[in-house]
């Protein structure tokens, strides 16, 4: 007789995020941008290739998440030239002066918080969270999230957010069923300040138009 072993079925992880108040109560809106994941475990990349848009001296969206091993297109949708590049240790990179609507690709191996900035215009920030697996959710805008096909077992669980303090705890998730979490953070003030991609700050240019 052959016998075969079942795979485990996936469960899920539902929850609410509410952030601590400095009274001590709870702000009635969630910042936006939060993350909650799991990490643990490796999974293949998703197999899209999403874009970061320069529009309006910008970067839309300013929180890109992905698996490691995607890439990620930056597309120049302004007039104006930028150079996007990052210092990050997760994936340090710089791409140069590309013109108005042309497009660098930039690939992400490995996990990590990647910070983008335009060495042109100061103001320009955003991130690209780099996760192992796909188990991930945007928590949204009433503080809800579902993260689906979950592997049974116990995983390590984040949340993160520009404003908000990084939050790590563990969950287990039984096969086939949900696991319920509500999770209390604890707000940050998020500081944009940051230094051009030679490591200095950035100066005032004559007739600069930020």
């Amino acid at each position: 007789m052959l016998l075969v072993a079942a795979a485990a079925a996936a469960g899920e992880i539902r929850g609410t995020v509410t952030v601590s108040a400095p009274d001590g109560g709870v702000q009635a809106a969630t910042p936006q941008s939060v993350v909650v994941y799991l990490t643990g475990f490796r999974q293949p990349p998703l197999p899209d290739s999403p874009v970061v848009s320069q529009k309006d001296k910008t970067f839309i969206p300013d929180l890109q998440v992905i698996v490691a091993g995607q890439s990620v297109q930056f597309t120049n949708d302004d007039p104006v030239v930028h150079n996007v590049f990052s210092t990050s240790t997760a994936r340090p990179f710089d791409l140069g002066q590309p013109g108005p609507q042309e497009t660098r690709t930039v690939g992400f191996p490995t996990p990590g918080l990647v910070d983008v900035f335009c060495n042109i215009h100061e103001q320009m920030n955003a991130n690209v969270l780099v996760l192992p697996n796909r188990a991930f959710a945007r928590v949204n805008p009433d503080g809800t999230f579902v993260i689906h096909d979950v592997p049974p077992g116990k995983h390590p669980l984040h949340a993160w957010g520009r404003q908000i303090e990084p939050f790590q705890t563990e969950v287990v998730v039984a096969e086939g069923q949900p696991a319920e979490l509500n999770l209390i953070l604890r707000p940050r003030l998020f500081n944009p300040s940051h230094l051009d991609k030679f490591g200095r700050s950035y100066k005032k240019r004559p007739g600069y138009t930020p």
